[in-house]
């Protein structure tokens, strides 16, 4: 009966290629994660971000649209849901905010840590039916220490925060969370705060609160895509200068944020 062991092996091997049928074919990475995009055509731009899922290479999410500018107007911005294919390195999108329905076709790198193609925008109650060329990138997740400069408009006084930040789990939505907080030994308004706030693409938004739950202020800037460092603007208020510098209501000018990613953190986690 040894005729049967040659038998027994073709159906082990059988057996085995039937079981990696449902295997990703393709072999692409996902394309879950946090996503910067520019929509450009011959006379304007616009910009999407927000955050995509991946299940089986079928892609959902949504994205935070600035709108379209037309004779220095701008409309149609908001936040519309998206629904797509990968297939292999081809991109199929569109995404669905009110009164209109954007559509994007292209590829993406093999990373993948970009993509780009072609758009066209159908109007159906605001802006305008157009057509143009895209592109995208993959912003890293935001977690990790930081250190943080604040100068003060209008006059020489820079003071600095150290602190923690922390981007919350991906949800298939325009943006994430933020939590964290951040402490200073030279700031005249507060010396610690709490932060809640919000990340979509390379655009960030601090919330700082108190002890007692009072708003204490807001940052709100733009991050590099790898997620080190952030540059923008920030006001406070319902925060006392118990120095002779005087009340720190109205306090605001620019700020720089530098981060150290957590080693644990990278691109794949978003």
């Amino acid at each position: 009966m040894s005729y049967l062991k040659p038998l027994a092996l073709i159906f082990l091997v059988a057996l085995t290629a039937c079981g990696n049928s449902g295997s990703n074919p393709s072999n692409v990475a996902s394309l879950a994660g946090n996503w910067q995009m520019t929509l450009q055509n011959a006379t304007s731009s616009e910009t999407q971000s927000g955050f995509l899922l991946d299940t089986a290479n079928t892609l959902s999410g949504g994205f935070l649209l600035s709108g379209q500018t037309n004779s220095g107007e701008t409309s149609c911005s908001g936040v519309g849901s998206a629904v797509g294919q990968a297939t292999g390195d081809n991109i199929q999108l569109t995404v669905n905010p009110a009164g209109q329905t954007v559509t994007l076709t292209g590829t993406s790198a093999s990373n993948p840590t970009s993509m780009s193609g072609t758009y066209s925008i159908l109007a159906a109650g605001c802006g305008q039916t157009e057509i143009g060329t895209w592109s995208a990138n993959l912003v890293d997740t935001l977690t990790g220490n930081f250190q943080a400069t604040f100068s003060l408009d209008g006059s020489s006084t820079v003071f600095h925060f150290s602190g923690s930040v922390t981007q919350g789990p991906n949800l298939g939505q325009s943006s994430a969370t933020l939590s964290g907080t951040m402490t200073s030994s030279d700031s005249p308004c507060f010396t610690s705060a709490t932060i809640g706030g919000v990340v979509s693409g390379t655009t960030v938004v601090f919330n700082l609160v108190g002890s007692d739950g009072s708003e204490l202020g807001k940052y709100s800037g733009t991050m590099t895509t790898d997620a080190t460092s952030i540059s923008g603007t920030y006001r406070f208020s319902n925060a006392s200068d118990p120095t002779v510098l005087g009340p720190c209501q109205g306090y605001g000018g620019d700020a720089t944020v530098t981060v150290q990613p957590s080693s644990t953190t990278n691109s794949t986690t978003n």
